[in-house]
């Protein structure tokens, strides 16, 4: 089986052969959880109600959605249960922001305790420290009744490893899920990339295989000598360069070619795509397992940004940890999907800075050829249910009862209420029947976030976005078409080095990464590292899934 070489860089021919063998390979691994679990049957798959408009683009690309440009005219209802019976449910929640307002000063948290017919408690645990209060959470033994989970975080799953979440597989199996249509409408494939041991722990949301997408300054690339399309990665590194001689743009703001450096899997991955680096774990061509950062697609890579960071094509803050303190423009950014294309996207960054002009922009391949994306699990966060709630069979229904109704998809009633609120106070439908949210109660929103969001309906385009929508579905299909699913996926739980180690072996490689591309460290560095990385854990990672994918093939 070929995947990436360590030894040479990758080119057309051999990127075609590592999206086959990839593919490949996460097919078997897919089957491995109910093999593994062997006394359930994979959740019956109940997909949600279509919706009521056509898309303005249909696809079978795997890894890109359908794009819509209009919303749903009417809504329907997904739920039809009678309210639960009043009791509590609580939730470990994340918040990105602040918390919403209390019950008593809140009346659409007094509307969701009315639908879900429950008395609705979730702790607040702001982004910063929530994997920190997790850990003590777990250690405390008072783990609520749902809880907030990223599985690609070490702490999540050793709470899984340590029983504190319950085994739904029984409960899920098969056309039992069809109690609970919301939580029914995830394919297969969620459900197998979520497995531990071959169990079902988490409720998986339905995430998009791609989500992030580069747009491009076309007010200023098109000052340069390459344009909008360079070819390569010495094209794009001339274009940038140029921009970051150029200064100053419109209304005299300083730009740069780069202004955010992010490490992977944040905009680091636009550069990962760019030099077909490839999954975190791969399989190079003597069927190993290998790690990205022994592959010499990284190396190049790092040399790369190393000489963009050294030549003035990074802003000098564009590493910092807070937001705010870029102001700089860039030529190249890289946003989420859903960003870019609502109404406070291309449009609104237009209208914040006259003159200047925004597009989406198709990565090249560092070597003429097309660059190489690697899709996201699919799925994006889950939630658990608390092990304790499992003992009690009632319970446990009116618990999923609840988690049911908050996984309700796009153009449900339901999916309006938890995201939007009440018309005529939180929000109003415009002329296009979108929601536009009231910004004088926006605080009394967010309590009902669990990480579980129902099916998106594909990628939505805002009316006001139509001007960028071929070039938006051109973009994304070049991207679909050259981008690749991960070995490892639904195996992570697999290695327990990755669950007791896995965020200091990161933090290792995101303080050597950066300390490259800054000067700090040299390139000459990275063999050490490398070896001082497996030494350190990597090894035994590599080992450990290198038997689960064995496992999984058999």
């Amino acid at each position: 089986m070929v995947e990436f070489s360590r030894r040479a860089l990758l080119g057309a021919a051999g990127a075609t052969a590592a999206a086959a063998a990839v593919g490949s390979t996460a097919a078997c691994s897919g089957n491995a959880g109910g093999a593994t679990g062997g006394d359930y049957d994979m959740p019956t798959y109940q997909p949600a109600p279509e919706l009521d408009v056509e898309p303005y683009y249909a696809t079978e690309t795997p890894g890109m959605l359908d794009v819509y440009t209009e919303y749903p005219k009417t809504y329907f209802k997904s739920v039809d249960r009678e309210p639960g019976s009043g009791g509590k449910v609580t939730c470990f929640q994340l918040t990105w922001g602040d918390p919403s307002k209390p019950l008593d000063e809140n009346p659409y948290w007094q509307e969701l305790n009315e639908r879900i017919g429950a008395s609705y408690e979730p702790q607040f645990v702001p982004q910063p420290v929530f994997y920190e209060k997790f850990a003590t959470m777990l250690a405390s033994g008072e783990v609520p009744d749902l809880v907030f989970m990223d599985d690609q975080k070490a702490v999540s799953l050793q709470g899984i490893r340590d029983g504190a979440f319950a085994d739904l597989s029984e409960v899920f199996s098969g056309d039992n899920i069809l109690k609970w249509p919301n939580l029914a409408a995830r394919k297969e494939e969620i459900w197998k990339a979520s497995l531990k041991d071959g169990r079902i722990y988490q409720v998986p949301s339905v995430g998009a295989a791609l989500t992030n997408i580069p747009t491009m300054r076309t007010d200023l690339v098109d000052q340069t000598s390459i344009g909008r399309a360079p070819k390569d990665a010495d094209e794009l590194f001339t274009m940038l360069k140029e921009v970051s001689a150029l200064g100053s743009g419109p209304g005299g703001q300083q730009v740069y070619g780069l202004n955010r450096y992010d490490p992977f899997p944040g905009t680091a991955a636009m550069f990962h795509r760019l030099f077909k680096v490839g999954p975190e774990w791969q399989l190079d061509g003597n069927g190993d397992l290998v790690h990205l950062i022994q592959t010499e697609n990284y190396k190049a890579m790092l040399e790369w940004l190393a000489r963009a960071w050294a030549e003035g094509i990074f802003d000098p803050v564009s590493m910092t940890p807070t937001a705010t303190d870029i102001i700089s423009g860039a030529a190249i950014r890289y946003d989420a999907v859903w960003g870019a294309t609502s109404a406070t996207g291309l449009p609104q960054w237009e209208a914040d800075l006259p003159g200047a002009t925004y597009d989406f922009f198709d990565m090249p391949g560092f070597d003429g050829s097309a660059q190489l994306a690697v899709r996201n699990i699919p799925y994006g966060k889950s939630t658990c249910v608390s092990a304790a709630v499992a003992e009690d069979e009632d319970r446990l229904t009116e618990v999923l009862n609840v988690l049911d109704y908050f996984c309700a998809p796009f153009g449900s009633e339901e999916s309006l209420f938890l995201n939007s609120g009440q018309e005529g106070r939180h929000f109003d439908f415009d002329e296009h029947g979108i929601p536009i949210p009231n910004p004088e109660y926006a605080t009394e929103l967010g309590v009902q976030y669990v990480g579980v969001p129902g099916d998106s309906g594909g990628y939505q385009v805002h009316p006001s976005a139509l001007p960028w929508v071929d070039s938006f579905v051109s973009a994304m299909e070049s991207l679909a078409q050259n981008s690749i699913d991960r070995p490892l996926t639904g195996l992570e739980s697999a290695s327990q080095t990755f669950i007791t180690k896995g965020a200091q072996l990161k933090q290792s490689w995101t303080d050597f990464e950066n300390g490259v591309i800054t000067g700090r460290e040299s390139i000459d560095g990275l063999q050490s590292f490398v070896d001082n990385y497996m030494a350190q854990g990597g090894t035994q990672v590599r080992d450990e899934y290198a038997q689960a994918l064995k496992d999984a093939s058999e």
